[in-house]
């Protein structure tokens, strides 16, 4: 340093002092002074050459023309080699405005140097992104930087840590001709006219993570805050984001800012299709447009303001190539939707279909009809030793017998209007879901107009997990808008459960069952909820949640979907036999066996299937190249929407894998053993159950909708035939509705297997 500045002439000391006073210590250690005294050198000789160079004042020229970096890229002696390509280019230029334009324009094209995510480092320096041919937008901004400077126009890298939208980061240039001006690099659109300026005019001064900054040499007391370099705290800064918020209008977002990205495949290369929206409830409505290409920035996107909370059918078309798919817009200022052209498998179309027990009640007589739900009410308020020796009079017997489907109804009426619901009311006004000692908050939002059967409830489960309180909250509150709304579906709630602690298991351990059932119960009993529309879902560690909880419980729901996740505390694929279940994952996702489990999941559901094509409607979504994050899932209600809960399928297969589950559809055992197995069919009044050696105690519950209790019931247990005569019973149905807190869960004949002396 001592020697650049005695060999350095006196008109240029000055210039070489401000270089040295400025420089970070990994310059000091490392520079030579004949990289220094030609740096200098030839950043004076150009000056004597371009008509702008006597506008500058001298302060604008040491900070934005003479400095050989910009940030923390390698150190290149870039000056002579980009002066001689840059020159001719701006020989006939005026102004710094006119020539900055004219080297966007031709030197990127010339140096056949395009945007690219393969490049090996964000912060390049130029001379590899000129022999590399690729760079993201740092790299081209270094490289725009230099080349501006190299021929004594004032320029300097500008970027945001963080847009406002939590979408990335971006960088691009400003460059001086009287005031600061900017424009993306290899993007000659003209000044102040670059597509993230939308974006900018959001940015926030006062937060380090959304301001925008422009670099400096000068030595600030800011730093430049560098994504790709976290630890580097020597580049200094301005925080120049009023600039760019000053611009903004009122109108600049008209409800939702929809930034459109088509890919080849998932994880694959960006490409060029034609993009057709549509709105759903007016047809008329229409735009389009041409999705970018694989040149252009990772943040700039082919961009729709649409309304918001509305419903769009997306088109798309690449060559042959076409994709049609809804979309939603919520009430976020901004969303992204990645569109697929290729690579995702379909998910399994699913028939809206009632059970055929689903048919219209024929109504009681006005007095029988008050004097059962009299009965019924007092039956429900009456304390548990009550209860266990009551006896409904044989007239409201013969109602039941009479007209079961009209009874139930008047059961569970009367069961809603039970004052002993105190704590599971104040729970569900509070938000919040218990069992024992653990306790869930959630949120609630509804979506689209309540169906005739009352609201379909999905229930979505956040990733996180073993984790600090901190990111949990941060995952739930994700978890709050993760998945897209969907009201051309149909109507629904919509529910993000928190995990009651931050353990690993929160969501698929012992208590993690009768919480969930808890909360169910919660909904059908105050939430206006369709009982055979309840949906489970999440990712990640939601994921694993959904799927212990459905295939252990799949009598509760109508639809499973488990992102990002594996088959978790032993549940098995077997008791899905009769309940729509999905599952997508990355193809690299090989963290702790994901990918390996899933497949072999697959597997076991082919093998279980057999050659049937009416049971195990599961469906195994691998998503090739995708790694654990990012899975295309975000429109999984849409895909769920139209299964609809069969809670008397004929055919079951309970496999036990915990000692918590009780009852499954219309099966029971009051001590469960794990890996115990219970198989039933229940066809023209003939049971056929099949059970494993250690079920101890095990009952099937019966109802007009599977026996016809005017005829025997042929009961075939592990190959023994006998033959019963069945009653309904009042109390039967109290005591199983009650229990379950479910009408279509509930039965009125109970049929104890006679298991443990079948040996």
């Amino acid at each position: 340093m001592v020697a650049a500045l005695e060999q350095t002439p006196a008109e240029q000391h000055r210039a070489m002092s401000f270089l040295i006073e400025n420089m970070p210590q990994r310059d000091l250690e490392s520079l030579s002074a004949s990289f220094l005294r030609e740096n200098v050198a030839l950043a004076y000789e150009v000056a004597g050459q371009v008509p702008w160079s006597k506008k500058i004042p001298e302060e604008i020229f040491r900070n934005d023309v003479l400095p050989y970096a910009s940030v923390n890229e390698q150190r290149d002696n870039w000056r002579k080699r980009l002066q001689e390509i840059c020159l001719p280019l701006v020989k006939d230029c005026k102004t710094s405005a006119e020539a900055a334009q004219v080297i966007n324009k031709k030197l990127f094209h010339q140096l056949k140097v395009k945007y690219s995510t393969k490049r090996r480092i964000p912060d390049q320096g130029p001379f590899e992104t000129m022999e590399s041919g690729v760079a993201t937008c740092t790299g081209l901004s270094i490289l725009l930087v230099d080349a501006c400077r190299s021929v004594g126009i004032p320029a300097r890298v500008a970027g945001t840590p963080r847009w406002i939208n939590k979408s990335g980061n971006h960088t691009w240039v400003e460059i001086w001709d009287g005031d600061w001006h900017c424009m993306g690099a290899a993007e000659p659109k003209g000044l102040d006219r670059g597509w993230f300026l939308k974006k900018a005019v959001h940015a926030v001064k006062d937060i380090p993570e959304h301001a925008i900054y422009a670099s400096s040499f000068r030595k600030t007391g800011l730093s430049f805050p560098l994504v790709w370099a976290k630890e580097v705290d020597y580049v200094s800064a301005v925080n120049v984001t009023e600039r760019y918020t000053s611009k903004a209008k009122p109108a600049d977002i008209v409800g939702v800012v929809v930034n459109v990205n088509v890919l080849d495949r998932p994880v694959g290369e960006r490409v060029v299709a034609k993009i057709t929206v549509t709105d759903v409830a007016d047809p008329t409505k229409r735009w389009s447009g041409n999705s970018k290409g694989p040149s252009a920035d990772m943040n700039n996107h082919l961009s729709f303001e649409l309304p918001a909370q509305r419903t769009f059918i997306i088109e798309s078309q690449l060559a042959e190539q076409k994709r049609r798919q809804y979309y939603s817009t919520g009430t976020q200022g901004e969303d992204l939707l990645n569109v697929f052209m290729a690579g995702v498998p379909d998910a399994p179309a699913i028939a809206q279909v009632r059970p055929s027990h689903a048919v219209g009640v024929k109504p009681l007589a006005k007095k029988d009809e008050s004097d059962l739900k009299s009965a019924l009410k007092d039956f429900f308020n009456a304390s548990a030793e009550r209860q266990a020796t009551w006896q409904f009079s044989p007239s409201l017997e013969e109602l039941l017998r009479g007209n079961e489907s009209a009874t139930r109804r008047a059961a569970w009426e009367a069961f809603l209007a039970a004052t002993n619901h105190g704590v599971l009311r104040q729970d569900f006004n509070d938000k919040k879901v218990r069992f024992e000692d653990h306790v869930s908050p959630y949120t609630v939002k509804t979506v689209g107009t309540r169906p005739a059967n009352g609201w379909g409830l999905f229930i979505a489960m956040h990733g996180g997990g073993g984790a600090p309180q901190e990111l949990n909250d941060s995952q739930w509150r994700h978890m709050q808008i993760y998945y897209r709304d969907h009201p051309e579906a149909g109507g629904y709630i919509y529910l993000a459960l928190r995990a009651p602690n931050n353990t690993r298991y929160g969501f698929y351990t012992s208590y993690a069952y009768p919480l969930v059932a808890n909360l169910v119960r919660q909904f059908l009993l105050f939430g206006d909820v369709d009982l055979n529309k309840v949906f489970l879902m999440g990712y990640s560690h939601g994921g694993y949640g959904a799927f212990a909880i459905g295939p252990k419980m799949p009598d509760r729901f109508a639809a499973i979907h488990a992102s990002a996740a594996a088959s978790a505390d032993g549940a098995v694929a077997d008791t899905l036999r009769n309940t729509v279940f999905t599952c997508m994952v990355g193809g690299k996702d090989t963290a702790h066996g994901r990918l390996r489990r899933c497949l072999a999941f697959k597997e076991e559901i082919q093998r279980l299937r057999g050659d049937r094509s009416d049971i195990y409607p599961v469906t195994v979504q691998v998503i090739a190249e995708h790694p654990h994050s990012g899975l295309p899932d975000r429109d999984s209600i849409a895909d769920m929407y139209p299964a609809v809960r069969n809670p008397v399928p004929r055919e079951l297969t309970w496999v036990m894998t915990d000692k918590v589950i009780a009852d499954f559809y219309w099966l029971r055992t009051p001590t469960p053993v794990k890996k115990e197995r219970i198989t039933a069919a229940c066809q023209d009044n003939t049971l056929t159950v099949t059970t494993s050696t250690n079920v101890v105690a095990a009952s099937v519950l019966l109802d007009e909708r599977l026996v016809d209790f005017t005829k025997p019931v042929k009961l075939v247990l592990n190959g023994n035939p006998t033959t019963q005569q069945l009653k309904p019973s009042l109390r039967t149905l109290c005591e199983t509705l009650q229990r379950r807190g479910d009408p279509d869960l509930a039965f009125t004949a109970e049929l104890v297997l006679p298991v443990g002396s079948k040996n």
